[in-house]
């Protein structure tokens, strides 16, 4: 009885070591398959994440000046707000009688380059640009200027364009005169078509001289757009032109028309006068390019926002299509043009 009992203690022994090393094999095995798992979906997580870095270096290397330029500029221009800002509160101006006298020093030095510049005649052109382009500098706050010396640069510098302007000009004047000559010896209804022909010529002149040589001091462009944007400011600021045409019509043809008149002041137009004269229209005409500005800058915001935009559209739709392929994601792709039309 005893050799059975050992027997059988021996058989139950050998079999609990039986299970629990077929315990100990599952487990190992379990843990093999949970490790190869874990391995295999970090692997696939390292090439979803080496994609989607690849794809945002490409994206960023398609168009990184626009998305970085949008930032840079939309920050600096907030910066410089907020500068103009403190130093428009925390400067002191001067006293008024103390910012007159100024002026007035700085309008009649301009008045006599002004007047030095014009002798030559076919020189009247440069020397109205220059004139305009230094009163527009004085109104900038820039009272530290050095009123001949760059009187006289930008008179240089705008010389050849400013001057085959004015050269366009007396052309168009010679043909005037020409005309009126013709109205006066043709009869009836000629003379009254012919009349009217050449009030419309006028009012046209006018509409592109208020603007011509402001602008050209002020941008650069070619001789043919420098008169249309003059014509179309001028239509388009109809009280601006207004204005400015009262300036310098109202005093030139109220001293042209009266002798008297010319010989009691002819001396205002060799100290003052004509440099008086800018000045106050260039007030006028600042308000014009303030609106230009502004509509430029806008223009601007709209293309940058349109750039940074697209840029971060086309990064969604990569990463959106790279993650489908990796996910095992059935549905379609991300297509750009879609964000396109419903954009517009």
């Amino acid at each position: 009885m005893s050799e059975k009992k050992n027997s059988n203690k021996d058989k139950s022994n050998n079999n609990e070591k039986k299970n629990i090393k077929q315990v100990i094999e599952e487990s190992s095995i379990a843990e093999a398959a949970a490790d190869s798992a874990a391995k295999a979906e970090s692997e696939v997580s390292d090439d979803v994440k080496k994609t989607v870095e690849s794809l945002d270096k490409s994206n960023k290397d398609d168009a990184p000046a626009e998305e970085s330029d949008f930032v840079y500029t939309t920050q600096m221009k907030q910066y410089e707000e907020m500068i103009k800002r403190e130093n428009a509160t925390h400067e002191k101006k001067d006293p008024i009688l103390r910012r007159f006298m100024t002026a007035f020093g700085n309008v009649f030095a301009l008045n006599v380059c002004f007047i030095i510049a014009c002798l030559g005649v076919v020189t009247i052109g440069a020397a109205i640009t220059a004139l305009f382009s230094m009163c527009i500098r004085l109104q900038e706050n820039n009272s530290d200027a050095l009123i001949v010396k760059e009187y006289f640069t930008e008179f240089k510098k705008n010389f050849k364009k400013a001057t085959l302007e004015w050269l366009i000009i007396i052309g168009i004047l010679g043909v005037m005169v020409a005309e009126y000559l013709l109205i006066v010896t043709l009869p009836g209804m000629l003379a009254t078509f012919y009349t009217v022909v050449l009030v419309a010529e006028l009012v046209v002149l006018a509409l592109v001289m208020a603007f011509l040589f402001p602008l050209t001091a002020k941008y650069e462009n070619t001789i043919v757009n420098t008169f249309k944007n003059s014509l179309l400011l001028s239509l388009g600021n109809l009280w601006d032109f207004a204005k400015i045409f009262l300036i310098w019509f109202v005093p030139l043809y109220y001293t042209i028309t009266n002798p008297v008149v010319f010989f009691t002041i002819w001396y205002l137009y060799l100290v003052i006068a004509f440099g008086a004269m800018a000045y106050l229209s260039t007030m006028t005409i600042r308000n014009v390019f303030k609106k230009i500005k502004v509509t430029q800058e806008e223009e601007q915001k709209k293309q940058e926002d349109q750039i940074y935009a697209s840029t971060h559209r086309d990064g969604v739709a990569a990463r959106a299509n790279a993650l489908s392929k990796y996910t095992g994601n059935k549905t379609k792709p991300v297509d750009n043009k879609i964000y396109k039309s419903t954009k517009k």
